[in-house]
């Protein structure tokens, strides 16, 4: 009797033990575990490597979790039966229940809820032999799931991945907040993360300045006159016209500019239009990406 109880106690403690691998294991940051992996940490990659098929991760745990369930409450109805006979089965189902359900599901989940990374970190390298070792297990079960999915018309679109991962970005973006005093920073910053989220679907046009905005150079100035706009100007790289200002003919870069005064040690007598780099001419309706 004494032995079948201590099977049973390790059997609820392998069952507590899946059970926080399964909410830590699936709760575990990417982006964390990944920095950790590019900085050499063997655990992190372990992660990782169970994360890349987490349908069969979770196949394996809940396999496992389940088979070692089953066998608890096996053994203790056997022997409560053994106890008190037919009435035992009674006990057996209120004990296992109440044991189960607090000690191998609450108590561990929540544990591995708050410390989702840590746990994670600490068991992926006992839980990923085990999961190789269910592999063919977990690989048939997966199977008769999609079978059984299809037959009530369910498909798994893997195509939607992207866009869920993209959709929960923006979630993550709206949830960003700030002390008070910072509310003005905090919304530029939100608007500034969404927009890289939307780079494929912003036109060149919506980004470009106005040409009557923009510095630009005429290049039958005299040299030492172009130079001057170069050295005022906060931008490094200008438009060369000639004739009228729609006719640009390159791009003058201020440190090419500097680097031609510096071969001539210093003279300002040098051939502006032999410095220019051919101009990008893009239609306002392409996109950025």
């Amino acid at each position: 009797m004494l032995t079948v109880i201590i099977i049973i106690l390790i059997l609820l403690i392998l069952s507590a033990f899946f059970s926080g691998a399964e909410t830590s294991l699936t709760g575990a940051s990417r982006p964390f575990m990944h920095q950790l992996e590019t900085n050499g940490d063997r655990n992190a990659k372990a992660v990782n490597k169970l994360l890349e098929r987490k349908g069969r991760l979770i196949g394996a745990i809940l396999i496992s979790n389940n088979l070692v369930n089953i066998l608890a409450s096996a053994l203790a109805t056997s022997m409560l039966i053994g106890m008190f006979g037919e009435t035992g089965i009674a006990y057996a189902t209120i004990i296992m229940t109440a044991l189960i359900v607090l000690f191998a599901e609450i108590l561990p989940k929540t544990y591995a809820l708050q410390n989702s990374d840590e746990c994670a970190l600490k068991i992926a390298s006992i839980v990923r032999p085990l999961v190789i070792i269910l592999s063919p297990i977990t690989f048939a079960t997966q199977w008769l799931v999609k079978i059984t999915l299809r037959f009530f018309g369910v498909k798994l679109n893997q195509g939607d991945d992207f866009i869920s991962r993209t959709d929960e970005l923006r979630g993550a973006i709206e949830l960003h907040q700030g002390e008070e005093a910072n509310k003005n920073i905090v919304a530029h910053e939100k608007a500034m993360l969404k927009s890289v989220l939307d780079l494929s679907e912003v036109e060149v046009g919506e980004i470009m300045v106005h040409r009557k905005t923009v510095t630009m150079l005429n290049a039958d100035d005299p040299a030492h006159e172009i130079v001057d706009q170069v050295l005022a100007s906060q931008y490094t790289r200008l438009p060369l016209w000639r004739g009228q200002p729609e006719n640009v003919i390159g791009i003058i870069h201020a440190k090419e500019v500097l680097r031609e005064i510096y071969k001539n040690n210093g003279s300002l007598d040098i051939d502006i239009g032999s410095l220019a780099s051919n101009a990008w001419f893009v239609p306002e309706t392409t996109r950025l990406l």
